[in-house]
């Protein structure tokens, strides 16, 4: 096949799903984009979709567009939207069969109600239509839930390594760059996998001690082995989904050799295992990080991270918490802070800009938190539309819903219809607020706001109520059995390969005690 002859599929299908947020995601959660604006629009974007289609665009190969699907994290979507969307999808391949290969990005941890893991439902359903011969390449991000369903329609599955995301364009040029030599004949991949039944109580980012043992553990074994082991993913499974068999995952893919893959993750799977109990944070709580701003305002502004309601995490977004200990505390200091509130932001908006208003706001979606109530002035209304700054999701478009911004004294509320992707300065300075006048600004991220605040506000992060926070015993698990939720007494995990029968299935039973 020579240089610009292959024709390959492409897409992208982005949303993390956390299972015991109370708001589902609905199909008008997602920006949308069909055919050939799928493709233009996500060019120069800075996601894994990016990093796919530049690398393709690089190689000259025919690209075929499917649809490009956005929304930000929140819960479980319904099922007529997983639907709406997986039809769509296949039939967009379906009406451009034959193909050559397909490369999509999909987030990995999307669940929909009554299902579970979509994309161990979407990726087979993918290869039913284009049949065996073609190349499927996925790109996830590091949060993912790992399916042998997924692994087994994959011939390649590959996840970004950093958290916070700065490699997510490198993971879908890795994505295409082995779909391309596959193609070629340059590589004949095969992969391993090992889930043990874990979730981390901290300790996600890939700088802190003992996740960057894990992360060194698989570099070392890509630099010893440069030619036969291809890739190397640690997906730390995003810890508010209820999927069976769920857990922290490895993955490993080799040229034509699975035991070489198998022994990586056996390895990698055993050492997370031991160290399962050093995976902790140490965070402020709300006071405390008060207390930080208001002695050191030589750094501000502060970009404070509200860590109990990650919309990143698939939180409502609807805690109002840190300005009412603010206020309860009577410090001086200004700040903004968004709060999703779609009943506040129709008040806000019927009263019109220059308004003088008292309204309740927040508490209303995450169960055990309440609303306060708010007197201030409205100061600017909008759609709530904006692109992305980044570098983590540059160039994509998103959304507040309508948006209301309330001045209550030196503080602003931002009242969002939906729960806002707000890890990027933009979802401020495109409301009126000048962040450089304030003291603070609250975002509800907790990693990720890192990259895209870099050089305009101080990072601060602050343990605050809500429900993305995972604590042993908070959420009740109904189909994933888990440590350290359940008692395991006699824990295993399974060494599996892919193609199937590539290798024999190895059960490995994984020690009682750290060393």
């Amino acid at each position: 096949m020579t240089k610009g002859t292959m024709r390959i599929a492409v897409g992208q299908v982005f949303q993390e799903s956390h299972d015991f947020n109370p708001v589902h995601t609905q199909l008008a959660d997602f920006v949308i984009e069909r055919g050939r604006e799928a493709i233009t629009k996500n060019m120069n974007a800075g996601s894994t979709f990016g990093g796919i289609l530049r690398r393709l665009a690089d190689a000259g190969v025919e690209m075929c567009a499917t649809l490009a699907a956005r929304a930000r994290p929140g819960g479980a979507l319904t099922r007529s939207a997983y639907e709406a969307i997986k039809h769509e999808i296949l039939e967009a391949l379906t009406a451009q069969l034959p193909l050559d290969g397909v490369v999509f990005e999909l987030h990995g941890a999307m669940t929909a109600c009554d299902l579970g893991s979509t994309e161990a439902d979407l990726v087979p359903a993918i290869r039913s239509v284009i049949g065996p011969d073609a190349v499927l390449a996925i790109g996830i991000d590091l949060h993912a839930c790992i399916t042998e369903e997924l692994l087994g329609a994959a011939d390649i599955v590959t996840a970004c390594k950093e958290h916070p995301h700065s490699d997510v364009v490198d993971a879908g040029d890795r994505a295409a760059r082995l779909a391309l030599d596959m193609l070629a004949g340059r590589i004949k991949p095969v992969s391993a996998m090992a889930a043990i039944p874990l979730l981390l109580r901290g300790g996600y980012e890939t700088s802190q001690y003992p996740m960057r043992e894990l992360h060194d553990m698989a570099r070392e074994a890509l630099k010893r082995a440069p030619r036969r082991l291809l890739d190397v993913s640690i997906c730390n499974v995003n810890p508010f989904l209820d999927v069976a068999g769920m857990g922290q995952a490895f993955i490993a893919i080799a040229d034509n050799d699975p035991q070489l893959a198998a022994d990586v993750v056996r390895h990698l799977a055993i050492e997370c295992w031991i160290r399962r109990d050093q995976f902790r944070d140490d965070f402020l709580d709300i006071e405390a990080a008060l207390e930080t701003i208001e002695s050191h305002p030589d750094k501000k502004p502060y970009v404070l991270s509200d860590y109990g309601d990650r919309v990143l995490a698939g939180a409502p977004g609807d805690s109002i918490e840190v300005l009412r200990s603010l206020v309860n505390s009577g410090r001086n200091l200004a700040c903004a802070i968004p709060v999703t509130d779609p009943e506040a932001v129709q008040k806000a908006i019927a009263a019109g800009v220059g308004a003088q208003v008292k309204i309740e706001v927040g508490g209303k979606s995450t169960p055990y938190l309440r609303p306060m109530v708010v007197e201030g002035t409205i100061v600017h209304l909008s759609n709530g539309d904006f692109v992305q700054r980044g570098p983590y999701q540059a160039g994509q478009r998103t959304t507040l819903g309508p948006t209301a911004v309330i001045r209550a004294r030196r503080n602003y509320v931002v009242a969002t219809s939906v729960a806002g992707m707000t890890q990027d300065p933009v979802a401020f300075t495109s409301q009126g607020i000048d962040i450089g006048n304030l003291d603070f600004v609250v975002t509800k991220s907790g990693n990720h706001f890192k990259l895209n605040f870099e050089g305009i506000a101080e990072p601060l992060v602050a343990l605050t109520p809500g429900l993305s926070v995972y604590k042993p015993g908070v959420f009740p698990f109904r189909n994933a059995q888990i440590y350290p939720d359940h008692v395991l007494p006699d824990p295993k995990f399974t060494v599996s390969c892919f193609p199937p029968g590539s290798m024999n299935p190895l059960t490995v039973t994984l020690p009682t005690r750290e060393r």
